[in-house]
């Protein structure tokens, strides 16, 4: 018997279930500091980054979906590397997130676990 496998498996998409997609889309943006493309707003999901970038960060409100009920990810999702955690918790807790202390998991690497509006858990990372 074999096993089938995904050749080449690279990560395409990341999808974030969110409950209001307008606010969901500016508070990543600006999270993130990229542009906002609000025509892209009146769809049932919103992807962050252009379409030629991998992965694709797509935040879906399940708008299309009347069975779907939210629950927040308590645990985080994926991460982010960012060169300041410290900077990058503030800016998590001035865009309205929430957000724990800065832990050292390793030698030469820092984490912070956040909360962003829907109450999804996110982890930034910082390597040294």
């Amino acid at each position: 018997m074999t096993q089938a496998t995904v050749p080449t498996a690279i990560l395409d998409g990341l999808f974030i279930h969110v409950r209001d997609l307008e606010r969901s889309a500016k508070w990543y943006s600006a999270l993130l500091d990229l542009p906002l493309d609000e025509q892209a707003l009146d769809r049932h999901y919103y992807t962050l980054n252009a379409t030629h970038e991998r992965p694709w960060i797509t935040l879906d409100a399940h708008a299309n979906d009347p069975h779907f009920s939210f629950a927040p990810a308590p645990h985080p999702i994926c991460s982010f590397v960012t060169t300041d955690l410290g900077v990058a918790r503030e800016r998590v807790l001035a865009l309205g997130g929430q957000a724990d202390e800065i832990m050292d998991v390793h030698p030469g690497l820092r984490a912070l676990r956040v909360m962003d509006v829907d109450g999804n858990a996110l982890m930034l990372v910082e390597r040294r």
